[in-house]
C-alpha cells in the first residue's frame, strides 16, 4: 500500500487486531501509563494520515503489552 494513500477499512483492521491483543496480552494489575503513551502515538499518526507512522504505532502498542506482561511474568 502506499504510504501517501490511507484505507480506512485496513486501519480499522489493524486497530481492533492491535487493541484485542493488547486486551488480552496486558496485564489487568499493569498501570495504564505506558500503554497510554503508545496509544497517543497511533493517535497522532491517525491525525496525521501517517500510514507507516500509524502501522508502526500500532505495532509498538502491542510490543508494549508484551514487554509489559513478560516483566510482570518473570
Amino acid at each position: 500500500m502506499s504510504a501517501a494513500v490511507w484505507d480506512t477499512e485496513e486501519a480499522a483492521r489493524l486497530a481492533r487486531e492491535a487493541y484485542r491483543y493488547v486486551a488480552r496480552t496486558y496485564p489487568k494489575d499493569a498501570p495504564f501509563e505506558p500503554i497510554g503513551e503508545a496509544d497517543r502515538v497511533v493517535v497522532e499518526a491517525e491525525a496525521r494520515g501517517d500510514w507507516p507512522g500509524y502501522v508502526e504505532a500500532l505495532r509498538e502498542l502491542c510490543r508494549t503489552a508484551r514487554r509489559e506482561a513478560q516483566r510482570r511474568a518473570a
